[in-house]
This record gives structure tokens, sequence and C-alpha cells, in this order.
């Protein structure tokens, strides 16, 4: 995906690191249990459930900051292109009349 331009590389990262998270919690389950301890949770399947939510949330609201970027951007542009034609309409139309 990443070398079709599918995919940016910091969202790429951003996979690859929340995959081999999960791959050590599969491999190492005393990291769970440490952390479900830690935050003083009942099961470690909570845990893995408010960590997961919570990383879920982050990937969105980043994702929502890039799109609204975006959407600007587009909008910028929009407007520019706009500017611009009008402003060739009306060099062609004093152009024509000369």
């Amino acid at each position: 995906m990443i070398t079709r331009y599918k995919l940016d590389l910091k969202y790429a990262l951003l996979w690859l690191l929340l995959s081999l998270t999960s791959l050590l919690l599969v491999i190492f389950p005393s990291i769970l249990y440490y952390i479900t301890d830690l935050l003083s949770i009942e099961t470690p399947t909570n845990a893995l459930f408010l960590l997961s939510n919570l990383l879920i949330l982050a990937i969105i609201f980043s994702l929502t900051i890039a799109l609204s970027r975006a959407s600007n951007k587009v909008k910028d542009l929009s407007q520019e292109l706009g500017i611009l034609k009008y402003e060739f309409e009306s060099l062609r139309k004093n152009l024509e009349k000369e």
C-alpha cells in the first residue's frame, strides 16, 4: 500500500506498532497482568478492552485532524482556482476588446 501511494508511511507505522503491541501481549501475557494491576482493573480482558478503545480513539482523532487539514486545503485550493479563473476570463475579455 505504501509503494502504491495508497497509505502514508506514518499511518503504516502506526498500524505496524499496533500489530507488534498486540503480538507482544499475546506472547507475554504477564505484561497485560502487570497493566491490569497497575490500573486496578479486575480482569486482564477489561484492561485490554480499555486500552484497545483508547488506542482506537487516538487513531480516530489523528485521522480526523488529517481529514480536517485536507478539507481545508481543498477549500483553499478551490477558492484560489476560482479567483484565477475569474482573473483569466477578465484578461481574455480585455484582450478581445482591444
